[in-house]
């Protein structure tokens, strides 16, 4: 069902006084830093398990064309990897070799933008048979030149596995408070004490966590605490001798703001050794699409007896804010309806009066506004061409799409236009020879559409 935000505005065209109007400058590039937010999950977290895949996520430090990603694994992991899932699409439709508990992944260079989320998923692993806790040094590569690396999260390697794995979650909206998430497993008869558990959680889950209801009554008492992506239950001495059904409930947690699938590693641990560990199969965090627009817009010309185009030059109407946190990766796409541009009797033409570009400087112009990712974020790939007429109507005017994003691609944070961006958004309006002078007024509606 697709999720619309609207907002109408009131636009003033002032026919009394010249209007001026340019471009500025890019914006200097970002200066080389460490990768934000690096992870690294696991299908299966048991020592020497076959056809295991690893995910690596990671958000973009640096603009720079890009060739290659390099991400170590264990000593021991071996197998016959291949590629899986992998955005943007822009450095989709690589190639991956494992060499010297490396694991490298080849694709054709591709320019990616500061901001931009990364995910990597490589299929047909066999773990390590070495127990153990273990992080992973991503880097990504520009040829041979290191451009950006980090260290992710760690995964614990068990030689036996917990079985009967959930997490569930009381709302799964990305950004709510006040939210419980509930862990279940089993622990295998073999383990002969517990005195604490780790569940991971994602990367943003923040709040004051406290302990919900648990079972078996051993693991009363316990306290809770949040570091990082790993909560931690700890503070209790449960000594088992049958296969045991665990429930762990934490409460007052604040879900991620970033949208996705996320699975939990659950190990139970013995004075903070592990002992048995798993992965539960995935809850999805969802949002909406978000748009915030230009609240009112307003041109300015002096009437010279020629045919003429004007362009809003007030720097907080030049851009758009989007974030599409709906998880579902369908695209979208943002329209824009006007009707007749109207002073008391007076109308200007509804067919190529207004225009919306990617430029200050020619309402002609085929440049498409800059996007920028707020932070972290997909990039969009628009496939609108420009420029875009919107025709006007005295009543129930058509929209017309302004920006077309493909699916997989404008997930995220992003901003369209700006005023210092290289191309900032271009409203214009042409104003023909024979224009009466005066205040012509329009509503115009704005929208952002689920789906291209």
């Amino acid at each position: 069902m697709s999720r619309r935000a609207s907002t109408a505005v009131r636009l003033l065209l002032l026919l009394a006084l010249v209007v001026a109007g340019g471009i500025a400058g890019p914006a200097p590039p970002a200066a080389a830093a460490t990768l934000t937010n690096p992870i690294w999950t696991v299908s299966s977290s048991t020592t020497g398990a076959t056809s295991a895949s690893y995910t690596y996520a990671f958000t973009v430090a640096t603009t720079s064309s890009l060739s290659s990603v390099t991400m170590t694994v264990p000593s021991g992991t071996a197998g016959t990897p291949t590629v899986g899932t992998v955005s943007p699409a822009s450095i989709s439709g690589g190639t991956i070799a494992l060499a010297s508990n490396t694991l490298t992944y080849s694709f054709t260079a591709a320019q990616v933008a500061v901001g931009t989320a990364v995910s990597i998923k490589i299929n047909g692993l066999t773990n390590s048979s070495t127990a153990g806790t273990y992080t992973s040094a991503i880097t990504t590569k520009n040829g041979a030149t290191s451009v950006d690396t980090g260290t992710t999260s760690s995964v614990v390697l068990t030689a036996t596995a917990l079985t009967s794995l959930g997490w569930s979650v009381s709302s799964s909206t990305v950004g709510a408070t006040g939210v419980s998430y509930t862990y279940t497993f089993t622990v295998p008869a073999t383990v002969s004490a517990i005195t604490s558990v780790t569940m991971t959680v994602p990367a943003g889950t923040s709040g004051t966590p406290a302990v919900g209801a648990v079972s078996p009554s051993g693991l009363l008492g316990g306290t809770v605490s949040l570091s990082g992506t790993t909560l931690t239950y700890s503070g209790i001495s449960i000594t088992l001798l049958t296969a045991t059904a665990f429930s762990i409930q934490i409460t007052g947690l604040t879900n991620t703001s970033t949208a996705g699938s996320y699975t939990s590693e659950i190990v139970t641990n013995l004075l903070g050794g592990p002992l048995d560990s798993g992965i539960t199969p995935a809850v999805s965090l969802t949002g909406t699409l978000n748009l915030t627009s230009p609240s009112s817009l307003a041109w300015a010309a002096t009437l010279t007896g020629s045919n003429q185009s004007v362009v809003d030059t007030v720097a907080a109407n030049q851009q758009f804010n989007v974030d599409d946190e709906s998880g579902t990766g369908a695209g979208w796409h943002i329209t824009v309806s006007g009707t007749t541009f109207t002073n008391g009797t007076q109308t200007l033409p509804n067919a190529g009066t207004f225009v919306l570009t990617g430029s200050l400087s020619s309402a002609t112009a085929t440049t498409a506004p800059t996007a920028t990712c707020n932070t972290s974020c997909i990039p969009p790939a628009d496939t609108t061409t420009y420029p875009v007429a919107i025709t006007t109507a005295v009543s129930s005017p058509t929209p017309a799409t302004v920006y077309d994003v493909s699916a997989g691609t404008g997930i995220g944070p992003v901003t369209l236009g700006g005023s210092t961006a290289a191309n900032p958004v271009g409203w214009w309006v042409s104003v023909p020879a024979n224009a009466l002078a005066g205040s012509y007024t329009t509503t115009v509606t704005v929208a952002m559409v689920s789906g291209p």
